[in-house]
């Protein structure tokens, strides 16, 4: 994988698993409800994202295979 998507990812990896994914407790009312609604809308885009980077992970493989078998194949 390239070295500046492997890069993200991690970076990727460590936001997520400091992002908040409740309002705490002592939080009631309208805004509180609002906020939850914003905190799962964007756990899911998080997600979305993870399939993402997986795919284009996948993607870069394929193509850092081709270069190899194309500079082994012309040496």
């Amino acid at each position: 994988m390239s070295f500046s998507l492997s890069r993200s990812r991690a970076d990727y990896d460590t936001a997520v698993t400091q992002f908040p994914t409740s309002v705490p407790a002592s939080w009631v009312g309208a805004d509180s409800t609002a906020c939850q609604t914003m905190l799962t809308n964007v756990s899911g885009l998080l997600t979305a994202l993870a399939t993402r980077y997986d795919t284009a992970a996948s993607k870069v493989g394929v193509v850092e295979s081709r270069n190899s078998s194309t500079e082994t194949s012309s040496s």
